[in-house]
């Protein structure tokens, strides 16, 4: 969820695509074909799985956010659990010396006030037990003040708002609660959340335009099904949209705010087609109806992009489209535990990445020893170094570790399993070492190499 730095890499190919008619096509782009044997076809979704609705109303001043949410929740059938667990993520130490602050009141369950408990400002615990294969509907009401500071994930006055992770948050991993620390890093991630179907009422009494998660089904109401999390932008947005053939048609929306020296909204469209149809070819089609970027005036330097299933945020001067789009394989589709295996997303999407721009960021950096071979190290550890050590040790530490197993189209095959078994799950380290098992028998020792766990 975080490009670093400004990547030169890939010029080529954005002045290539800014040649009227030029694409990008590879021979895996031919669809109908299931490379290196391979089905190509996901899983459904799960199901039951949470469903969350929520409304969301900007307050004048673009400072405050209220809203209510109901959310209804299944436990496993084979266990229950004595608890519900959300995370209130604004409440993290960094949003909070912002200023950030949000609050929950009147947690309910039909028409019984709940008991609740907040053993740390970002955990709402809710003493309602449900039995295995049961449903509970719980209901509550919500606050959030937005931080004063700019290029984080929430964002508020001025002349837009970016609401990241900004709501209550269910904290299941498909076994258990997830109950990590959030991270001090800028704008690194710390949650796990299970995949879940959103229906969004957003009003606000600005003339600024709106890009959200999902599919708009109304004036002021947004769908998204089988995805993470949602986020939302007001902004004044130039738009321009287009169509990724995966095969089947993606609608892609780009929004551009004004900024002294801004990319055109169309280079961001077609990098976005771009990578789309080439990540669809290799790791299977993009699951969703819908892909949107929003290119923002405040997000620069090294912490400048952010993903989100089906909506990425990106700075409006400079694009790494190949790395947030990547994300929508590893981390939306394919989940994991952010706080205790942040390789699985970064590190995967630094390697979709390279492909497309030819080599990862920074290729010739030298890795420095306090964070060599660590790649396998939790969120816990990297919160103790620097934001260019963390992509240093987790982005192209893992780029190099896959890239000692063999030639990249193997890779690629075994990433493309990878997705495939675990599409809408939790996905741990194991599960990507038994689709790598597949094509490198020796895998595990060359990884462990680099310090990954399993």
């Amino acid at each position: 969820m975080r490009t670093l730095g400004r990547h030169f890499v890939g010029l080529v190919i954005l002045f290539a695509l800014l040649l009227p008619g030029a694409t990008v096509r590879t021979a895996e782009a031919r669809f109908g074909q299931e490379p290196c044997g391979v089905v190509s076809s996901l899983p459904p979704p799960p199901t039951p799985r949470p469903r969350y609705a929520l409304s969301v109303r900007v307050r004048p001043g673009l400072r405050t956010v209220t809203g209510a949410l109901t959310v209804t929740f299944t436990a496993p059938s084979e266990h229950g659990t004595d608890r519900l667990v959300f995370r209130l993520w604004p409440n993290g130490p960094r949003y909070a010396r912002a200023g950030a602050h949000l609050s929950v009141s009147r947690v309910r369950e039909g028409g019984r006030m709940l008991r609740v408990s907040s053993p740390n400002p970002t955990t709402l615990v809710i003493a309602r037990p449900v039995a295995g294969g049961r449903r509970v509907v719980v209901s509550m009401n919500w606050r959030l003040v937005l931080p004063r500071e700019t290029g984080l994930r929430m964002k508020g006055a001025g002349r837009s708002v970016r609401l990241g992770s900004f709501f209550p948050l269910l904290a299941w991993d498909g076994n258990d609660w997830a109950l990590d620390p959030p991270t001090e890093l800028p704008s690194a991630d710390a949650w796990t959340t299970p995949t879940a179907d959103f229906d969004v009422r957003v009003t606000h009494s600005t003339r600024l335009r709106l890009l959200a998660s999902g599919e708009q089904v109304g004036h002021d109401r947004w769908r998204a099904k089988a995805v993470r999390d949602f986020t939302l932008a007001l902004g004044r947005f130039t738009i321009v949209r287009g169509t990724a053939h995966i095969p089947a048609a993606v609608h892609v929306t780009v929004g551009v705010e004004p900024d002294p020296v801004p990319i055109p909204a169309r280079v961001f469209l077609r990098r976005a087609i771009a990578s789309l149809e080439r990540y669809s070819a290799l790791y299977g089609p993009y699951p969703w109806r819908t892909y949107t970027v929003a290119a923002m005036a405040d997000l620069t330097g090294l912490t400048g992009a952010l993903e989100y299933p089906t909506l990425v945020y990106q700075p409006a001067t400079s694009e790494n489209l190949p790395h947030e789009t990547a994300h929508q394989w590893f981390y939306s589709l394919v989940g994991n535990d952010q706080a205790h295996d942040p390789w699985l997303d970064e590190g995967l999407a630094t390697w979709a990445e390279a492909g497309i721009n030819g080599a990862p960021p920074f290729p010739d950096a030298t890795i420095p020893p306090e964070v060599t071979d660590k790649i396998g190290e939790p969120m816990s550890f990297w919160d103790h170094f620097d934001a260019r050590r963390y992509f240093l040790g987790v982005y192209l530490q893992t780029y190099r570790a896959l890239l000692s197993l063999g030639p990249r189209p193997q890779v690629d095959c075994a990433l493309r399993l990878y997705a495939v078994h675990n599409a809408y799950r939790i996905a741990r380290p194991r599960d990507l070492l038994d689709a790598l098992q597949t094509f490198f028998p020796d895998a595990e020792q060359k990884l462990e190499a680099y310090g990954a766990h399993f």
